[in-house]
């Protein structure tokens, strides 16, 4: 006989094709919609991206972006107090691979705290439709237009749902800049199918490192080489 899965393990894990494609067409599933005008506490588009950009370019200290378990939870709130998540409930997510793990600390006050990518609100409330509001007749429905959808998922969603900065520009700056090689490995798992084309954008992101450490060094030699007199520099 076979086993019933369980609904964590029916929920595509974080960073996977699936889950971007399931979010791609979530907030026009006909369910989510419905439950919406029901008044359960669940976000539109618009309100995720608007809570995205506001924590995408954000200071701390030498650190851009990211938000807080504090400031997740404050967001939360100003939509419904149900839908504020436990620290070992968070934690639990995170563990089991539904939400990301920190991409980076600070120190706030006296405290160090750590740092989620911009966009986990949007995970985190389709963790909460997917665990508190649809059944399991809905998650089916939902998880088979996604399958269905599969042609439509781009190279660019592919590759971005399986870097950990979720962003292909940062994720290039990020090899170009200081040899991260998360991008290289995000393409191999997203196009381990499609081996030429996986040659290819990799032979690309080469290039541009390239030209890129070609200027750095050409920049850096000119600044070197270019003095300014004391009485130039203001005090």
């Amino acid at each position: 006989m076979t086993r019933k899965k369980s609904r964590t393990e029916l929920l595509p894990p974080y960073n996977s094709p699936h889950r971007t494609l399931c979010l791609k067409i979530l907030f026009d599933f006909p369910d989510y919609k419905e439950k919406q005008k029901e008044g359960y506490p669940l976000r539109t588009k618009e309100e995720l991206n608007e809570i995205a950009e506001r924590y995408k370019s954000r200071y701390y200290g030498d650190k851009i972006g990211g938000i807080t378990f504090e400031e997740i939870n404050d967001e939360q709130g100003k939509k419904s107090p149900t839908i504020k998540l436990k620290k070992p409930t968070f934690r639990k997510y995170i563990q089991d691979g539904l939400l990301p793990k920190s991409s980076d600390y600070v120190n706030i006050g006296k405290q160090r705290m750590a740092l989620f990518p911009k966009d986990i609100i949007t995970h985190i409330n389709f963790l909460y439709y997917f665990y508190q509001v649809a059944d399991a007749n809905v998650i089916t429905a939902l998880k088979k237009m996604a399958s269905d959808e599969i042609w439509g998922i781009t190279f660019r969603e592919a590759i971005e749902s399986s870097s950990e900065y979720n962003d292909i520009c940062l994720a290039v700056g990020g090899y170009c800049g200081y040899g991260d090689p998360d991008i290289i490995g995000a393409v191999k798992e997203a196009l381990v199918n499609k081996p030429d084309e996986m040659r290819f954008i990799i032979e690309s992101i080469e290039k541009i490192e390239n030209e890129f450490t070609e200027s750095m060094n050409t920049l850096i030699k000119y600044l070197e080489n270019n003095n300014l007199e004391w009485s130039e520099i203001e005090d």
